[in-house]
């Protein structure tokens, strides 16, 4: 079968051809439909030093996927040959502190799909079936491929009281623009999001965004603050840009809620006295989803709001392209890019 193989710990991918996987007891063979590339693919894709320090090679990439199931190993239950399922990247163990106390998402012997062990880049994967999602027939495929990612955006726009907030999201790539509209749909007001990106920042106020401003502004600070009003309440940094971490701390109204998700490259540096201690501010690191709790969230989102997520759905690329599909995610032009295995 067809792989997208992190070969060598060095920049690039390889498009290889590699053994079907045999799934273990435990397991479902799945049959990929659609996978989506994430920020996190983008690094370990160049390589950088956040990746380098953090994963061995080799393996498959690719953990934001939907697909069809093949086989159902002899000690999996509740699954059949045919089910869409989708699939939550965190392969927890169930038995350590943090999983028996709800935390399954920060498992303390917590395994990736598509960097701990193969992932969906691939056209077939196996994955333990306690990690497999029932998709709702009613969820169009190119929706229930962003189960995973929108479960990161609503974990993080959920975890505050957004209903009447005047919110600040820094970063407008996939993860910025699914947060937006899972705000808009909560009732935040107003929704004010910065990126470098003119094209992203037009996407950002398709999405719910009211305002969308330049982040690379001399001015933007200040543009923030007028355009809100106020210091935001509720800041989402969704970028991983070490400048937007320290603005979305700087910047928050005192006694408020910040929202870390994006992963700066390298370490940051804060004034944790003034940005942070002497404001009172509540701060929170988003690492996946609440195993299940956000998929319930998630779910109910797709159903009821997944028309909202089409505007920022805006290429897809078969497998093999990969490459191509890379270069248009560098050059800022795109919103999510799926890759397609039906062929």
């Amino acid at each position: 079968m067809l792989a997208i193989r992190k070969a060598r710990p060095e920049r690039g991918v390889e498009v290889a051809e590699v053994a079907q996987p045999n799934p273990e007891p435990d397991e479902l063979l799945l049959r990929v439909r659609r996978a989506g590339i994430c920020g996190s693919d983008r690094h370990l894709y160049a390589w950088d030093s956040w990746a380098e320090l953090n994963f061995p090679t080799p393996f498959t990439l690719g953990h934001e996927i939907v697909g069809e199931v093949v086989s159902v190993g002899a000690g999996a239950q509740g699954f059949a040959a045919g089910e869409v399922v989708a699939v939550e990247s965190h392969i927890y163990c169930g038995v350590c502190r943090t999983c028996r106390t709800g935390n399954a998402h920060v498992c303390e012997n917590l395994r990736i799909l598509g960097i701990d062990v193969d992932g969906g880049f691939a056209e077939h994967v196996a994955v333990p079936a306690r990690v497999a999602w029932k998709v709702r027939p009613e969820i169009p495929i190119d929706r229930a491929v962003l189960f995973e990612p929108l479960g990161n955006a609503v974990h993080a726009a959920m975890r505050f009281d957004l209903s009447g907030q005047p919110i600040a999201v820094y970063g407008c790539g996939p993860m910025g623009l699914m947060s937006i509209a899972v705000a808009h749909s909560v009732g935040a007001y107003p929704i004010v999001a910065s990126d470098i990106s003119p094209y992203r920042r037009g996407l950002a106020e398709t999405m719910g965004a009211h305002v969308a401003l330049d982040a690379a502004s001399k001015t933007f600070e200040a543009d923030l603050l007028n355009a809100l009003g106020t210091r935001p309440t509720v800041s989402l940094e969704m970028s991983g840009h070490p400048d937007a971490f320290k603005q979305a701390l700087r910047l928050s109204a005192n006694a408020g809620q910040v929202v870390l998700l994006g992963i700066p490259p390298t370490p940051v540096s804060i004034d944790l006295a003034d940005d942070l201690l002497f404001k009172g501010l509540e701060v929170y690191g988003v690492t996946g989803r609440l195993i299940w709790d956000t998929w319930y969230r998630t779910e109910a989102f797709l159903i009821r709001h997944g028309d909202a997520l089409d505007p920022m759905l805006t290429h897809t690329f078969p497998l093999a392209d990969f490459e191509n599909a890379m270069d248009m995610i560098q050059t800022g032009q795109c919103g999510k890019v799926l890759l397609e295995m039906d062929r």
